[in-house]
């Protein structure tokens, strides 16, 4: 659906979404959780990752505000890494926060000091939820899917990890289509693509599922998400469409 709209309506309406997002996945904390830790809203017997369903639009919501309200965008970044890091979700919370101060980071118009105080609070933040206890121990297809196939066959292995390589290869496309374009789509792309190559890596460093291969469908929403976001055709609000003139799409 979100490749099918325009990048400038998708930043239209990416400050409600991102808003929304953010307290979709706070709402994991009101649900009982597993063992202490919350990532997930329960529908009935389904478990929904809320983080991974949301952190595009938040991205995205992100984007749009990076150069007009930077203060409105470091509050999302902090907000849901602070989010993370009460769940705790150690894989997410890195992952996002890499992303989202990528993101501040590229914020050229504001000044630097003011940017590397927003990233530092967001990694530290981000970063933090390692030090939550996570009690969760690894599900062998579900968070050790890739030690498994190798376990069956070296060649099974081999096949898993390229398999979820050709996770970034729709994105790519994208990236590069935002990125011959001006406006605040190139940051947003490459926010966009650290986090997808991020949620790849973080079941290495502990028990998080391995995105689309050995998870639920949270993550296989979000990585559908974030592509459709990235092949959006590129096209600018007209004055009419869009209040705000310095919106650019």
């Amino acid at each position: 659906m979100a490749g099918r709209l325009s990048s400038a309506i998708l930043l239209r309406v990416s400050g409600p979404l991102s808003v929304i997002a953010v307290l979709l996945t706070a709402s994991t904390l009101l649900f009982p959780g597993l063992d202490e830790v919350h990532r997930w809203i329960e529908l009935g017997q389904v478990r929904l990752h809320a983080s991974a369903v949301a952190v595009p639009w938040v991205l995205l919501g992100m984007s749009d505000a990076l150069h007009r309200r930077f203060s409105a965008a470091a509050v999302l970044a902090v907000g849901l890494s602070a989010v993370h890091a009460a769940q705790p979700d150690a894989g997410q919370g890195t992952a996002f926060a890499l992303a989202a101060s990528t993101l501040l980071a590229r914020a050229h118009s504001t000044h630097w000091l003011q940017r590397a105080v927003s990233c530092t609070v967001v990694l530290l933040i981000g970063f933090g939820a390692w030090l939550q206890p996570d009690p969760l121990p690894a599900v062998p297809h579900v968070e050790r899917i890739l030690q498994l196939a190798a376990s069956l066959a070296p060649a099974l292995g081999i096949a898993a990890v390229a398999a979820l390589a050709l996770l970034l290869l729709p994105a790519a496309p994208g990236t590069a289509r935002w990125k011959t374009s001006d406006g605040p789509g190139t940051p947003l792309a490459t926010s966009l693509f650290v986090y997808i190559a991020a949620t790849l890596c973080v079941p290495m460093l502990g028990n998080f599922p391995v995105p689309v291969m050995g998870a639920g469908a949270g993550p296989v929403l979000g990585w559908y998400m974030a592509t459709g976001i990235l092949g959006a055709p590129r096209r600018r609000l007209s004055p009419r469409e869009d209040p705000t003139p310095m919106a650019v799409a």
